[in-house]
């Protein structure tokens, strides 16, 4: 499969789980926008709530997306459940491990769990549009 178009990479997406990932955290990104705006309104300037929506954003595809990773895997609701609370804990106890043993390493570490993070939602944006575009 080598055409012009096509170089024979398949494209693995689900658009209905995309469509869930995305109402899950634009939802979730904006309850805790409104929470931290009505607690704390004098502290808080407008960077600071956009700063924190695009984390919290982020950090909540990156949950939904381990979520569907062991959904995939186990083909279990509950067990899916269990596993994406255990591989959670598990990234973020190894993040702060390597942290506290270093200051290179550290900051190493922090950056690639910040990329990683960041890169699942480009990415699935990508396949979106990818699949958008080859199928519309």
């Amino acid at each position: 499969m080598n055409d012009k178009n096509n170089d024979g990479k398949t494209i693995v997406f689900n658009p209905s789980g995309f469509i869930l990932k995305l109402i899950f955290s634009i939802g979730m990104t904006v309850m805790v926008i409104s929470y931290n705006r009505n607690s704390a309104s004098e502290n808080s300037n407008v960077f600071k709530l956009i700063f924190l929506g695009i984390c919290t954003f982020v950090i909540y595809w990156f949950i939904a997306s381990m979520f569907g990773f062991c959904l995939r895997a186990t083909g279990n609701y509950i067990i899916a459940v269990i596993l994406m609370v255990i591989l959670v804990v598990a990234f973020s106890a190894g993040v702060t491990w390597v942290s506290s043993k270093g200051g290179l390493a550290g900051n190493i570490a922090g950056i690639v769990a910040i990329l990683f993070m960041i890169w699942l939602p480009v990415n699935d944006v990508r396949k979106a549009i990818l699949y958008f575009k080859n199928t519309v």
